[in-house]
């Protein structure tokens, strides 16, 4: 296993896209995706390493623009070191048979990106040995005799996995790659390092926050020496301020309203055969507060 040798930057989940999310909040969203993409050029400058796209580069092909994939050429430009993954959100019906119909495809047809698989021909043939891995997009098969593996799949680590969730968690990716000693993953948008007995599952995050929930989350990338056994997360800064979550308070408190309404019309006893006429005596005798009558109109309107 020593014989893999690399320095790499490793990120994953860049879902670049031309429509601000909801939760933002930034005057001009496609500056805010720059930003961030020359934050990591600067990282792999200064690391002297190429930057390992570990899936979902893009959000999704119809929010994809021209000016997204204009930002991945001028980075793969100014680099000449971008390597990347499919994953499930840059792939029509996700599907690999479908990745020359989608933005992806446009970049890898270009050959202004590589696979990651490329990179890793390459640097083979550079230092004369023969690496067992895989690296493969997010539906096709993997070589389990792999020692280096770069896999776009859900996995989070075992004390915060949901019950409910169907996923790997960093444990099971080493029993499923028994030969592995680096694991590089995506999709999973929280960053996060597992090491056990030597071996490596490290898992990037998200490149910027894209929902409310992630408010208070750090963003980041990893620089990885495989050679040396380093791995540093590397901040990526993402401003706090311009991520807004009072939408989901209003939208809780519009739910818990209806809610109440339900809850005391099932209550009322004395019912007539006029629906409307029921709702409107129903709020009179509660004392219902404007707010709410406003949420029951809007209701009995649409």
């Amino acid at each position: 296993m020593e014989r893999v040798r690399m320095r790499m930057i490793i990120s994953a989940d860049w879902h670049l896209r031309a429509t601000r999310p909801r939760c933002r909040v930034d005057n001009d969203w496609i500056e805010t995706q720059k930003k961030a993409l020359r934050q990591i050029v600067e990282i792999a400058v200064k690391k002297n390493a190429p930057i390992m796209v570990v899936g979902d580069l893009f959000h999704s092909n119809s929010d994809t623009s021209f000016e997204c994939i204009n930002m991945v050429q001028k980075l793969a430009d100014r680099l000449g070191s971008l390597y990347i993954l499919a994953g499930n959100h840059d792939l029509p019906y996700h599907s690999s048979e479908n990745i020359d119909k989608s933005a992806i495809g446009v970049l890898l047809n270009s050959g202004c990106v590589k696979p990651i698989k490329y990179f890793i021909d390459n640097w083979e043939d550079a230092i004369g040995d023969e690496i067992n891995y895989s690296a493969s997009n997010f539906d096709e098969p993997d070589n389990e005799n792999a020692e280096i593996v770069f896999k776009h799949t859900l996995t989070i680590p075992s004390e915060d996995k949901p019950d409910f969730v169907d996923c790997e968690t960093p444990e099971s990716l080493l029993r499923k790659f028994p030969k592995a000693k680096w694991v590089f993953t995506g999709d999973y948008h929280r960053n996060f390092h597992y090491e056990k007995n030597g071996r490596h599952v490290v898992n990037s995050g998200c490149l910027l926050r894209q929902t409310s929930d992630f408010k208070d989350y750090q963003c980041g990338v990893y620089f990885v020496d495989t050679n040396k056994n380093i791995v540093d997360f590397i901040p990526i800064i993402d401003n706090e301020e311009l991520i807004d979550d009072s939408y989901i308070i209003k939208e809780n408190e519009r739910e818990k309203r209806i809610d109440d309404f339900v809850s005391k019309l099932k209550s009322t006893k004395s019912v007539s055969l006029d629906f409307l006429a029921n709702v409107e005596a129903m709020m009179e005798r509660n004392g219902f507060e404007p707010e709410l009558k406003e949420v029951v109109e809007e209701l009995l309107e649409a």
